[in-house]
């Protein structure tokens, strides 16, 4: 059995429980008083004083790591309350090998693998050293606690893969690593789709996590220089904020019939559900190396969907963007831009490229990736098998 261990699926680690003196305080109240007065005592605790000794904690361990990097680990179980959580449910289970979706599951898969005698994997869908390297803070406290944890997670993983051949360049240059990372790409499941030509409105979709950085401002400002039989549906899950600030811009901007927020819909309903729009839309910002390096799940998506391609210029997206003729590229993550490429399509050229995605969507598929995979894990299973057999002679 193989375990995948992902962190952002697990429940939120118990509060912390109000110290003993308090109960002694409880004591001089009536009984019946105090089950309300430590409910609300409770709470006002975990709001404001347990969070600054949480974060006093946490920077006092990420400082530990700019002195000795080996104190990542240890580290890393302060970063955040599910970690413990986490590992306590995945120690239930017993693999042959345990993979670890991006650098945040490390240390968790090290930990379980040793105690139980079998290697790990590591599969990173993130250039993780630069994922928000545009945040000051960010790269102060969070990056070198990364950096160790993941250096030395790689160092013993025995199948090391990434989702692009840019973050398989960058960790091989950043770790020293004897070889580059196995190069598996995040692509769906083949899924066959009836061609389907545009119609009188050409229907641009985005779907995805809805949120700050992935250029939503420029794309809705850009509509306002759409040709008319162009609209836009912005469909994914994000924070309710943000969610209404796009609202209001879009109400601001008097684009209210030319753009929709559409409520996400389940994972494996992406592209079925994308294959009623004609273009898929990605403007995301080259900010940093983790955005240039990008070779999201959206991309495929679409190919899979059978639609035109419009997304950023950016090296890996660009390279397969040309190799398939799959659509149009925005050099820049500006309205004009991103409507200079828009209003560069037609119906008849939509269609062409509707054409060639359906084609490329037969070989840009899991079942045609998958296998790379599943046969660098079998050889890890199998040589720790092995080595423990001859361990044991």
């Amino acid at each position: 059995m193989i375990a995948g261990v992902l962190g952002d699926h697990v429940e939120a680690a118990a509060p912390l429980r109000a110290p003993d003196a308090f109960d002694q305080v409880l004591r001089l109240l009536p009984t019946r008083w105090r089950p309300a007065v430590r409910a609300l005592a409770g709470r006002a605790l975990r709001r404001t004083i347990f969070p600054v000794l949480r974060r006093a904690v946490r920077a006092k361990d990420v400082a530990r790591v700019y002195v000795d990097a080996r104190h990542a680990d240890a580290t890393y179980w302060t970063l955040n309350d599910r970690f413990a959580r986490l590992y306590e449910l995945a120690s239930r289970q017993q693999a042959d090998i345990w993979l670890a979706n991006d650098w945040t599951a490390l240390p968790i898969v090290r930990r379980l693998a040793s105690e139980q005698g079998v290697p790990y994997a590591y599969d990173t869908h993130e250039l993780a050293v630069d994922e928000y390297a545009h945040r000051l803070l960010w790269r102060l406290t969070q990056r070198p606690v990364i950096a160790a944890i993941e250096r030395e997670g790689i160092a013993g993983s025995a199948v090391t893969s990434c989702v692009s051949q840019g973050i398989a360049d960058r960790l091989h240059e950043l770790y020293r690593l004897p070889e580059k990372p196995l190069l598996i790409r995040n692509m769906p499941h083949y899924e066959t789709h009836p061609y389907r030509p545009c119609g009188e409105a050409i229907r641009v979709l985005y779907h995805g996590v809805v949120n700050i950085g992935r250029g939503l401002e420029a794309c809705i400002d850009s509509v306002a220089l759409w040709r008319p039989e162009f609209r836009l549906t912005i469909r994914g899950p994000g924070p309710a904020e943000y969610l209404e600030a796009l609202a209001a811009r879009i109400r601001a901007a008097g684009l209210g019939d030319r753009i929709v927020l559409a409520p996400p819909v389940p994972m494996i309903d992406l592209v079925k559900e994308a294959a009623h729009f004609d273009v898929g839309l990605f403007a995301l910002p080259g900010h940093s190396e983790q955005n240039v390096h990008v070779l999201p799940n959206k991309f495929f998506e679409y190919t899979m969907a059978g639609l035109a391609l419009c997304v950023s210029d950016l090296p890996e997206m660009t390279a397969l963007l040309r190799q398939h003729d799959l659509g149009r590229s925005i050099p820049e993550v500006t309205s004009q831009a991103i409507a200079a490429a828009v209003n560069g399509f037609d119906r008849a050229s939509i269609d062409v490229y509707k054409r060639h995605a359906l084609e490329a969507a037969k070989v840009l598929n899991w079942e045609a990736e998958a296998d790379r995979l599943f046969a660098a894990i079998g050889q890890a299973v199998a040589g720790a098998a092995e080595a423990r057999r001859f361990a044991a002679q």
